[in-house]
């Protein structure tokens, strides 16, 4: 029993060393602990700004490739762009055929202010170029060059 109560206590001897050995060394740990959790919420913080600048480079990247490659999706961008290219195009078609309109319309009233006055445009055009044509045949063209 002797024996039984010496091995118990060299059993709690040793278990005390260890207790004690452990609660010397419970400090460090805890200095270590927090030290690892400063580092890790810096790291933490450190990701967390990456994160975010990646963020704006993906939203940078897709506007330029929107705008560079047509083959991205329509980005708000573009289709505002779009949207204003369709609007000047409809505008464009729409301003031609008033202009075409108005030629028409120009051919129509001098058409018909040539045939009040009873005016053939056909044949004073056949006569200017008749004369034209026989001054240049004639020579007299080097005369009319001259007066000018």
């Amino acid at each position: 029993m002797e024996r039984t109560i010496r091995e118990l206590s060299e059993t709690t001897e040793n278990l005390m060393n260890k207790v004690n050995d452990i609660e010397s060394r419970l400090p460090r740990f805890e200095a270590i602990l927090n030290s690892l959790r400063k580092e890790n919420e810096m790291l933490r913080m450190e990701i967390n700004k990456i994160n975010e600048n990646l963020q704006d480079i993906m939203a940078l990247y897709e506007v330029v490739s929107n705008q560079i490659n047509p083959f991205i999706g329509v980005s708000k961008i573009t289709a505002t762009s779009l949207e204003k290219l369709e609007r000047l195009e409809s505008e464009y078609k729409r301003l031609r055929k008033l202009v075409e309109e108005m030629t028409n319309d120009l051919m129509i009233l001098g058409s018909l202010y040539l045939s009040q006055l009873n005016i053939d445009l056909e044949k004073i055009i056949e006569d200017v170029l008749e004369e034209e044509i026989i001054k240049s045949i004639s020579g007299d063209k080097d005369d009319t060059e001259r007066n000018k």
